[in-house]
């Protein structure tokens, strides 16, 4: 059971307290922000190779990703039936834009822990939408 907040100490079993100390959980908080950056960050590249490879656009992206799900489906089975879908639609460019969105946030999130000038925009809402 943890201690009461004014019991914390700097290492554990320091005083009365059997507690998680404050430098371990500065620490661990470290630790795991690093390693979550880092992935983000690798995820960014291949998002970014990927992105550039489909064409640059969200839709070329959404094109890519959902392939295998418009490339069989009726525009219009009722009024004009026996035509497909040449692209990914609305739905799916919205999806690839909040992906693309999403990780262009994390990587300025990366490069403000690197010290890298980053635009002032919500970046938390964009990751949040991928969430």
């Amino acid at each position: 059971m943890a201690g009461h907040t004014s019991e914390k100490r700097w290492r554990t079993g320091q005083g009365t307290s059997t507690s998680e100390g404050v430098s371990e959980l500065v620490s661990g908080a470290c630790e795991q922000m690093t390693r979550s950056l880092s992935t983000a960050e690798d995820a960014y590249i291949e998002l970014l190779e990927l992105f550039q490879y489909t064409g640059g656009t969200a839709q070329l992206l959404a094109d890519q990703l959902f392939y295998e799900d418009w490339f069989e489906r009726e525009s219009d089975s009722i009024g004009n039936p026996g035509v497909y879908d040449t692209e990914a639609n609305a739905l799916e460019v919205e999806k690839a834009q909040a992906a693309i969105d999403a990780m262009a946030a994390l990587h300025e999130l990366y490069q403000a822990a690197n010290n890298v000038a980053v635009t002032q925009s919500d970046r938390m809402a964009a990751i949040r939408r991928m969430s």
